[in-house]
C-alpha cells in the first residue's frame, strides 16, 4: 500500500545508515522486517537500492527494549527523515514479521515529522511576516554627503546614520510618517529627542545618536516607515538633501526551533520548543 510521506526537512537523530550524495528520489518503498528483538526498516528507490535504512539497535536500543513498538517508532522516523531531505514524497510499505514494531512503524511513517514541519513554518513567519517601524531616510540640506564631517559635532554623518539606523520604535503607523530632531548643543542627543508622531513611539530613550561638542543647532528631519523583511538603501543621493538609511523592520532577529521525543505506551509524542 501506497503512504505519503510529510514534508520535513533533515534532522539526524541517532545513528542512520544512508547514501551520501544521493540523487533526488521522489518514490520509493519502505521495507520493515519486525521481529520479536528488533525492527530493521530500509528504505529503496523503485529500483531496489538501498538509500536509508535504520533499526532499533542502531537508534540507541538494547536487549528486550529494541522489540518494543516505540523502538520500532524511532528507526522508522529516523529512516524516514533522510530520505525526505533527498525529495521522497511517497513510498510503498512492505511489513515482514511477526513483531510488536509492525503497528508502530506504520504510526511513525504516517505521523513523523509533523512537529518538524510546524517549527519550520512558525520560524519563517517570526522572522519575515511580522511588520515593524524604522526610521529609514534623514534629510539635511547643510549636509554635502554621507561621510562628511560637521562641526561641532563629534560623530560623523555616517556614525549619525547607523545610529538612527539602531533606534527601536513600536507604532501603529500604516505606511510612512515624518519626525525630526532640533537640538542645541552642548550635550548629547538621544532617541528621546525625536519629536514623533502620537502613534509612534520610541522603546529606549536612552539609545544614543550624536554628541554636540560646540554651542550648535542640530536640526535633521526623518521619515518612519513600518513594513516587514529588509529595505536595502539607494547607492545614491537624492537631489532634497535626504539620505537614505538601510532597515531592518524584523522585531525577531532570531529564531530556531528544536524537537523533543517521548514515549508513552505504544504511542510516540513530539514537544515543539521555539526560541525567540
Amino acid at each position: 500500500m501506497a503512504k505519503v510521506i510529510p514534508k520535513i526537512s533533515l534532522r539526524r537523530n541517532g545513528r542512520i545508515g544512508s547514501r551520501k550524495g544521493a540523487r533526488r528520489i521522489p518514490k520509493g518503498v519502505i521495507h520493515v522486517q519486525a521481529s520479536f528483538n528488533n525492527t530493521i526498516v530500509t528504505v529503496t528507490d523503485v529500483r531496489g537500492r538501498v538509500v536509508s535504512w535504520s533499526s532499533a539497535g542502531t537508534s540507541g536500543f538494547k536487549g528486550t527494549r529494541r522489540g518494543t513498538p516505540f523502538a520500532a517508532q524511532t528507526a522508522a522516523a529516523n529512516a524516514i527523515r533522510t530520505v525526505v531531505d533527498q525529495g521522497m514524497q511517497q513510498a510503498e510499505v512492505m511489513i515482514k514479521g511477526p513483531g510488536l514494531g509492525r503497528d508502530a512503524t506504520l504510526r511513525a511513517i504516517r505521523r513523523s515529522g509533523q512537529a518538524d514541519t510546524i517549527g519550520i513554518a512558525m520560524r519563517r513567519a517570526l522572522l519575515g511576516e511580522i511588520e515593524g517601524t524604522c526610521i529609514t531616510r534623514v534629510k539635511s540640506e547643510k549636509v554635502p554627503h554621507e561621510y562628511s564631517t560637521i562641526t561641532g559635532i563629534q560623530e560623523s554623518v555616517h556614525e549619525i546614520l547607523m545610529n538612527l539606523k539602531e533606534i527601536v520604535l513600536r507604532s501603529n503607523l500604516y505606511g510612512t510618517s515624518d519626525a525630526s530632531i532640533c537640538v542645541k548643543g552642548p550635550g548629547y542627543v538621544t532617541a528621546q529627542d525625536i519629536i514623533l508622531p502620537p502613534y509612534v513611539e520610541t522603546v529606549d530613550n536612552t539609545q544614543h545618536i550624536a554628541s554636540l561638542t560646540e554651542p550648535i543647532d542640530f536640526c535633521i528631519g526623518l521619515q518612519i516607515e513600518r513594513n516587514r523583511g529588509y529595505l536595502i538603501k539607494m547607492p545614491h543621493n537624492f537631489q532634497d538633501g535626504s539620505y537614505p538609511i538601510d532597515a531592518v523592520f524584523m522585531p525577531v532577529r532570531n529564531a530556531n526551533h528544536s524537537i523533543h521525543s517521548y514515549g508513552n505506551g505504544n504511542e510516540k509524542q513530539e514537544i515543539l520548543f521555539i526560541e525567540i
